[in-house]
């Protein structure tokens, strides 16, 4: 019994290597559309689970009615807002605030 000797051929591709392109297996490419669609959803969930303390943080109702930011004591300064009220500045317990003073613009008159 003789062996017969095989070959075995490779495939032929006319193109050459720099335009063949990219070649992706299917199952590849299901698991981007998975791995997609997994961080979408994380995505999405977390901003529907910021939406609630974004309308709170965001109410424009109240603001018109504090009177913070005409206040001598307001500073435009994020980590402190007020100097005698931090904890109730541009707050509803603002809007009857016992130390608000008003900003007072001193003219200079010129001589």
């Amino acid at each position: 019994m003789q062996m017969e000797a095989r070959s075995i051929a490779m495939p032929s591709n006319p193109l050459p290597p720099s335009y063949r392109g990219i070649e992706i297996a299917p199952l590849d490419v299901a698991f981007l559309i998975v791995v997609s669609l997994v961080s979408i959803s994380a995505i999405a969930s977390s901003i529907y689970a910021c939406i609630p303390k974004m309308q709170h943080s965001f109410s424009l109702k109240l603001r018109y009615k504090v009177p913070c930011h005409q206040c001598h004591y307001f500073s435009r300064n994020p980590y402190i807002k007020c100097a005698l009220q931090p904890g109730t500045v541009l707050t509803e317990k603002a809007v009857d605030c016992q130390d608000y003073r008003p900003n007072c613009v001193v003219e200079r008159v010129e001589e």
